[in-house]
């Protein structure tokens, strides 16, 4: 699915990293454009979805993939190593992701849909927060949208642990 050419690589470097960021925006345009598959993101704020898909192709696209993409060249080799994102530990966490990710299975209902969300989202995270740091925060506009959906997802949940609470009074 969308992680599965990265962690096919049996020597991760560079170019798997570029690819990495090109797939998370799929992956996060994905979530944006089945808002029927994710709508415990938007249940009660419908309004945010349309926030969020400007938001996403105005300014998380063309800044936040240009930034990181440009970043990338200059960082040091040992700074990548020492964030893991090049060799064992770069194939290490993109298998990860990649065996979560390609879970995906819709119409298993909103709470399974949910976890899986907001386990893919956190696998991303482990890569994609590792690489905005060794870019000295370019691209952190993607992590940053990536966090606020995630926080959404967590509401939802919250939302609706609240609700069965009160339905057991």
């Amino acid at each position: 699915m969308w992680f599965t050419r990265v962690s096919e690589v049996e020597e991760p470097g560079r170019p798997e990293l570029l690819r990495f960021v090109n797939s998370v925006i799929r992956f996060l345009r994905f979530v944006l454009q089945h808002p029927r598959d994710f709508a415990f993101l938007w249940r009660d704020r419908q309004e945010l979805l349309g926030l969020a898909l400007q938001t996403f192709v105005i300014d998380v696209v063309p800044r936040g993939r240009a930034e990181l993409r440009n970043a990338i060249p200059e960082i040091s080799d040992a700074v990548l190593a020492s964030h893991g994102l090049v060799g064992r530990p770069a194939k290490f966490k993109f298998r990860v992701l990649n065996s979560i990710a390609k879970q995906w299975r819709p119409g298993r209902g909103q709470v399974g849909i949910r976890r899986w969300f907001k386990q893919t989202a956190e696998a991303v995270d482990v890569i994609l927060g590792s690489l905005v740091d060794a870019a000295g925060g370019a691209g952190g506009i993607i992590k940053e949208f990536k966090d606020a959906l995630l926080a959404l997802a967590g509401a939802a949940g919250s939302e609706s642990t609240e609700a069965k609470r009160r339905k057991k009074r």
